[in-house]
């Protein structure tokens, strides 16, 4: 069935480019050209996504708002803005709108606000899964705000993965939300309402990792006064989670294999009684096992074992379209914590944000919104409220004295083409320009957009 929109514009001849536009995308449109037709079309048909004017001769775009919302809450609605009337699109994204464009814009501007819109319909039917078993931790987190398809096809493996007893092995660099998987995994699985037990395993020696998993009998060594629980013992019928596995010794390598194949261990300082365990295994690593495994550093049976599932979580900076929701996530998040009035972002903020490599991923992004809502004392958020660096990652720090327009055009041409790999009207989008441009700058700049493509 192919997607319904409303489109509310008094402006005929705009109005008629809209629904040809949204028709030439496959979407089924239909207009109204007053509030009252609007009202009349949303008491009797369903429109998953609304495009209105907010000024039109009877109702305002923001009575269309609130009518939509009536019918059914799930309803996105995008309004369409002039200049002076940016301040009143502002306060609709308060009352539930999706987005808001301002007036001039291009159709292919407007075409991709309402496929983000559509997307998220789609996403809250992904949601409804995930808020059944109660996935709290990893919502409050963000962990679901994905728009890229890399973390799509991971939240799909996921929703898969979930309710079997599958090991998992979670490969990303740090801050990319690996723990945040591991907690939907598991509040996803029949073991929901038994333990999660999480261990960091870089952050312990090797003999206290030992004693932390496996557990110790009373005097097995110099200060165990009494018996300790291991975290495998406390994760029995549940899931435990270890992060960081690619530090973990040999040794304690050896003991965590047997686990997987035996479904038993024994505490240390044990005469040899061995403990049986029912647990699920989900680990994580920032390095490459199979790189680990050919120099020596761990164990090819283990990796092998561990290896069932493999999530591989891209970082941030290969996420583009990721960006702005978790932004924008965040930004709601952090807004409502310290009772700050924050709404939005300026253009210039989300150009810093897009331009960003990320080297911290998905958590330092998380930290540079949590200070700029606490130092914006205003609805929306500049660029200069952004204290991150502003340099991209891996390159060159450079003074404004040795660039010039060329290298500055080539630069942010480039990074857009990698955000969207390779798609020219969604790098047009986040440039800010038309198709029509960017490919007469690629052409001009001796740019190959094809080497930015998905596999190239």
């Amino acid at each position: 069935m192919a997607d319904r929109i409303l489109i509310v514009e008094d402006n005929e001849s705009l109005r008629a480019g809209i629904r040809v536009s949204l028709e030439d995308s496959g979407f089924v449109v239909q207009e109204a050209a007053t509030g009252e037709e609007a009202v009349q079309k949303l008491e009797t048909e369903s429109f998953p996504v609304v495009v209105s004017d907010i000024r039109l001769g009877d109702l305002t775009g923001v009575d269309i708002l609130k009518k939509a919302k009536e019918v059914n809450s799930e309803t996105e609605v995008i309004l369409m803005t002039a200049y002076a009337t940016v301040e009143t699109a502002v306060q609709a994204l308060r009352l539930g709108a999706f987005d808001y464009i301002q007036k001039p814009f291009e159709l292919e501007q407007l075409k991709h606000r309402v496929h983000n819109a559509f997307r998220m319909g789609k996403m809250r039917g992904e949601l409804e899964f995930y808020q059944k078993v109660e996935y709290r931790n990893a919502l409050e987190e963000g962990a679901l705000v994905a728009e890229s398809r890399g973390m799509k096809n991971i939240l799909s493996i996921i929703k898969k993965v979930a309710p079997t007893t599958a090991t998992v092995l979670i490969n990303g660099d740090t801050g990319t939300g690996k723990e945040l998987l591991a907690t939907l995994i598991h509040f996803g699985s029949p073991r929901a309402n038994s333990p999660l037990v999480k261990v960091n395993c870089a952050a312990l020696h090797e003999n206290l990792l030992e004693s932390e998993l496996f557990g110790h009998e009373r005097g097995a060594f110099t200060g165990a006064e009494k018996l300790r629980i291991g975290r495998f013992e406390q994760a029995d019928k549940g899931t435990i989670f270890l992060d960081e596995i690619g530090d973990m010794s040999p040794t304690t390598q050896a003991k965590v294999l047997r686990v997987l194949q035996e479904h038993e261990f024994e505490r240390l300082g044990s005469s040899g009684k061995s403990i049986k365990v029912d647990v699920r295994v989900v680990v994580a690593t920032n390095k490459d096992l199979r790189i680990e495994v050919k120099e020596g550093r761990f164990r090819e049976d283990l990796f092998y074992r561990l290896n069932v599932v493999n999530l591989n979580v891209p970082p941030l900076r290969e996420r583009g379209s990721d960006i702005l929701p978790l932004a924008r996530f965040f930004l709601n998040r952090y807004s409502v914590d310290f009772k700050k009035k924050a709404t939005g972002f300026s253009p210039g903020a989300i150009e810093k944000m897009r331009l960003y490599a990320w080297p911290g991923n998905v958590r330092e992004l998380q930290n540079a919104i949590e200070r700029a809502v606490l130092l914006c004392d205003d609805e929306i958020i500049e660029a200069s409220h952004l204290t991150m660096d502003s340099r991209p990652e891996g390159e060159p720090v450079t003074t404004e004295h040795t660039l010039n327009l060329e290298e500055l055009e080539r630069g942010a041409i480039s990074r857009a083409l990698q955000m969207t790999q390779g798609v020219q009207k969604e790098a047009a989008i986040l440039l800010g320009v038309s198709p029509r441009v960017l490919n007469y700058k690629i052409q001009t700049l001796n740019l190959d957009w094809r080497s930015y493509r998905a596999g190239k």
